[in-house]
């Protein structure tokens, strides 16, 4: 039985020592990022700007009148041509029909003076009247014709100042305010509705002049908490001397849905040609003097190596070291390891290339 019991605790002895040395060839678990090689990676600058349309007016009656009728209010959309607004015009529809009525009474007079000068004219050829009358018939004549003609054109005013009491959109677009009220005597100087255009709005945005060469045909460009893509439509000429900027012009597209006047937002991506290497910020641990390192994967243990970090997006960093592509190194967990310890890969984190 004493025999039995020793050949027990002997075997039990030997896989305890089984177990703690294969305890001491497995490394600690981590996950591996496999590095790759980058030219260069994008800084980004955001610049502001303000919302324009490409026509807007602010309109009014050229004569003063009282408005009778408001047929667009603000908020409304118009098309060109429709009638917005209208001011009392019977007293020019009464001096209209006072010079129409003048204008049939000099065309009676005309007539019976061109009758009687036919007249004169067959009794001149047979010696009966006297030339000075015909004479006074012709002079006559004359005068009528010419205060037909004044009657003619006073009518075509008062056709005009009818038609300008008549206040029509100049485009197609949107009343943005009304500063008039029905009853009010509105004439020149005074702006009754102000129109912007619908679509066709534009971006000013002032650029730094080193950042020029990075302006693309189409930009996207943020309004609103709407990314649009905006056309380039003009490349500016003159340089702000305050802000050192350059004033540049995008086209919005036309359905964009925005207000004249909205702050504006572009993003600038500024590519600088530098080779390096994308890592995960957790990657990065805290080196000898304030500098970073990384932890390489070398046969199984961890091998730290400075690196100098050139730009971090918050998840990335952007690095330059004494790495190859294709190396491994510590994805994360950098505070729970040390240098020179055993690790055993049994996680691949997704390497990040050549940035877009």
């Amino acid at each position: 039985m004493r025999v039995l019991l020793s050949l027990m605790l002997l075997l039990n002895a030997h896989f305890c020592v089984a177990e703690d040395d294969n305890a001491q060839n497995q490394g600690l678990p981590v996950a591996a990022y496999s590095v790759q090689e980058a030219t260069g990676f994008y800084q980004f600058r955001q610049v502001t700007g303000q919302v324009v349309k490409h026509q807007e007016a602010e309109i009014g009656f050229e004569f003063n009148g009282v408005l009778e009728a408001l047929y667009a209010d603000q908020g409304d959309a118009i098309e060109k041509g429709q009638l917005l607004a209208k001011q009392d015009t019977q007293l020019l529809e009464v001096e209209k029909l006072e010079h129409l009525a003048n204008l049939d009474k000099v065309k009676a007079q005309l007539t019976l003076a061109q009758q009687d000068s036919e007249r004169l004219l067959k009794l001149s050829k047979s010696n009966y009247s006297a030339q000075q009358q015909l004479d006074q018939n012709r002079s006559q004549i004359a005068v009528l014709n010419a205060e037909l003609q004044v009657l003619k054109v006073k009518i075509k005013g008062i056709d005009i100042r009818l038609g300008k009491a008549h206040l029509k959109a100049p485009f197609d677009g949107v009343i943005a305010s009304r500063n008039v009220s029905l009853g009010e005597v509105v004439g020149p100087g005074q702006t009754a509705l102000r129109v912007l255009e619908q679509g066709n709005s534009e971006v000013r945005i002032g650029v730094p002049q080193n950042l020029l060469v990075n302006i693309q045909q189409t930009m996207p460009i943020s309004v609103g908490g709407h990314v649009y893509q905006a056309e380039k439509r003009s490349g500016g000429t003159n340089l702000d001397p305050v802000s050192r900027t350059v004033q540049l012009r995008f086209a919005l597209p036309h359905d964009a849905v925005v207000f004249s006047g909205q702050m504006a937002s572009m993003t600038i991506a500024k590519k600088q040609q530098k080779k390096g290497y994308w890592v995960p910020i957790s990657a990065l641990t805290n080196g000898t003097r304030g500098t970073w390192q990384i932890y390489q994967i070398e046969q199984g243990h961890l091998q730290p190596t400075a690196v100098e970090v050139l730009h971090s997006d918050g998840q990335y960093a952007y690095i330059d070291g004494d790495l190859q592509n294709g190396t491994e190194i510590l994805a994360n967990g950098t505070h729970k390891v040390a240098a020179h310890i055993k690790v055993d890969i049994v996680q691949s984190v997704a390497t990040r290339g050549e940035q877009q």
